[in-house]
């Protein structure tokens, strides 16, 4: 068969930057350099504006960390007019927090210096995550403003962000231990601190959302499975409940029979509700 489409387009091309250093921090008890790295998913060049950027933060309980792994599920907001950034950022192995804190920063500052290049607007960033990177989007976002977490290169661009949207995330981490339907996962939480979270309260306080909320947080959208047996679902109510008694615009979704990692995070429901809570605090104000 021989034919001539008439191809109408519908949609732009995408584009992949893999794997860009971001950052050089001090690797194998400080006696190496580490370079800590990002992917960003953009459409083809020729848009007419800058895009608003969603920075997206892997989990993996803090013990691992795969930047790439969750891009084909990310694909969905790069069609709806999103830049998407993955984040490597070092595991608990590497350092404790919050380094983890201090390398999301970071990479933030870097893409904001290099806006023009990726067609990303600078005054329009979204911190999102799942599990571990929940925690990070969370902490992130309740830190804007706090420039003892800014720590590296490009110190003259903000790490401020507009918005968070963190997926069964982790909020505080005493509690999540406790409170965690299993056991198995207990020692994430010592090897991020750097110390058992039962006797070292401090350093939970510094890596609780919970410590940095006030009536300038910015925006939250929390996703959560009713069935999440590592990270209790009533960790992201109490944090719903704490945004909205600051006065801070928040909604919590409640993914019913949802376990933790759940494919059901990854329906086109869920990526269209998320796009229109974007695009009502970020692209249409």
């Amino acid at each position: 068969m021989k034919k001539v489409l008439h191809v109408s387009h519908e949609r732009p091309g995408l584009w992949q930057d893999t794997n860009v250093t971001y950052a050089q921090v001090p690797g194998w008890l400080g006696h190496s350099t580490l370079e800590l790295h990002l992917t960003v998913l953009r459409q083809f060049e020729g848009q007419p504006k800058p895009l608003p950027v969603i920075f997206w933060f892997g989990g993996g309980g803090w013990m691992t960390v795969d930047h790439n792994v969750h891009l084909p599920n990310l694909v969905d907001f790069v069609r709806a007019g999103f830049v998407v950034v993955s984040v490597e950022y070092r595991n608990s192995n590497q350092a404790v927090w919050p380094a983890q804190l201090e390398d999301a920063k970071a990479a933030i500052r870097y893409v904001r210096a290099h806006a023009d290049n990726y067609q990303i607007d600078p005054a329009k960033v979204v911190v999102m995550g799942e599990s571990a990177g929940g925690h990070l989007a969370s902490m992130v976002a309740v830190t804007n403003g706090q420039s003892q977490f800014d720590v590296g290169d490009y110190l003259t661009q903000s790490s401020q962000v507009q918005i968070a949207v963190p997926w069964y995330g982790v909020v505080n981490p005493l509690s999540a231990k406790q409170n965690s339907t299993t056991s198995d996962f207990d020692f994430v939480y010592r090897n991020l601190l750097g110390g058992e979270p039962e006797t070292h309260p401090e350093l939970v306080a510094q890596a609780d959302p919970h410590t940095f909320i006030s009536g300038q947080t910015v925006p939250f959208l929390i996703l959560h499975g009713t069935d999440d047996e590592v990270v209790p679902v009533d960790d992201s109510r109490t944090l719903y409940d704490d945004l909205v008694s600051h006065g801070v615009d928040a909604d919590l979704y409640e993914l019913q029979g949802a376990h933790h990692m759940d494919e059901a995070f990854m329906q086109p429901e869920i990526a269209q509700l998320i796009i229109r809570f974007l695009k009502a605090h970020l692209i249409e104000n």
